[in-house]
């Protein structure tokens, strides 16, 4: 008999983004539904709503739909809506990997840095990358969650770089 992986769950939206797993959390209200709308209109799939499953197989932490919702996104403004009629079978998958953890805030720190602190979340007992994002900063949402993605893999080391360029100008005898 096949031993079933034990699930935990977690309030959020949990999407396919480019091949990346991405669970978006926040408070109840803040807009992840309707975040993950968006995702869909650019072609990116659903994974769960409202509420996401996660296990562990094979040394991955997978996030499921649960069988209620599966197929289905919640919009307080639109009601339920059926992903496949809309955007196509390939808008939604039954699970898939999780890599990185997208919180929504009304509010965040003010004070500016060269990079934010690393901050991470947790979900079956794992540590994942967060990224805090302030829904009144009128940069594209979007936007900021493929760049930080960009970010994580291809120029992982931006602020060392920086550094590094103005210690050597620090350094330089034209500049003492």
């Amino acid at each position: 008999m096949a031993v079933q992986p034990s699930f935990t769950t977690h309030h959020g939206v949990m999407m396919n983004i480019d091949g990346s797993g991405i669970l978006i959390i926040g408070a109840a209200g803040i807009g992840k539904s309707s975040f993950a709308l968006e995702l869909l209109h650019l072609g990116h799939s659903l994974i769960a709503d409202d509420v996401v499953e996660f296990s562990e197989i094979d040394n991955q932490i997978i996030a499921h739909c649960p069988t209620l919702s599966s197929g289905f996104l919640h919009s307080r403004e639109l009601g339920l809506i059926s992903i496949a009629p809309l955007f196509g079978e390939s808008a939604f998958q039954q699970q898939h990997p999780l890599d990185y953890v997208v919180e929504l805030q009304t509010a965040t720190s003010s004070t500016v840095t060269l990079a934010p602190p690393a901050l991470t979340y947790s979900v079956n007992g794992r540590v994942f990358p967060l990224l805090q994002l302030n829904l009144t900063t009128s940069a594209s949402l979007y936007h900021r969650v493929i760049s930080w993605i960009k970010m994580q893999t291809l120029a992982p080391n931006a602020e060392t770089i920086f550094k590094q360029r103005q210690q050597t100008l620090m350094n330089s005898p034209s500049t003492k």
